[in-house]
C-alpha cells in the first residue's frame, strides 16, 4: 500500500493492537558471522540484547519480538490463520 497522505510516515502494515499504520524497525537481527550494517554503525554496532524487540508500533508503544511473533498479534487481531 503507497503512502496516500505523503508524510511518509505510513507503514504498509497496520498495527494489530490499535490498527495505526506506524510500525517501524526497532532493532536489526544479529546474523552469526555478519558485519554490522551501515545503519547500525552510527549506532554504536549491534544492539546488546538479543531478546530486544524487532517491530514497534511508534502510535500505540506494542512491541513484537520478531516477524512471527507480530504475524502471530496479526492474525489473532483478524482471527485468520498466521502465513507459514
Amino acid at each position: 500500500m503507497a503512502d496516500v497522505d505523503g508524510s511518509g510516515d505510513r507503514s504498509e502494515r497496520a498495527c494489530p493492537a490499535c490498527g495505526a499504520h506506524r510500525l517501524a524497525v526497532l532493532s536489526f537481527p544479529d546474523l552469526p558471522g555478519s558485519r554490522p550494517t551501515d545503519l547500525e554503525i552510527p549506532l554504536g554496532g549491534r544492539a546488546a540484547d538479543p531478546a530486544a524487540p524487532a517491530i514497534g508500533c511508534l502510535a500505540c508503544g506494542a512491541e513484537w519480538r520478531d516477524l512471527d511473533a507480530f504475524s502471530r498479534a496479526t492474525a489473532a487481531a483478524t482471527d485468520e490463520d498466521p502465513p507459514g
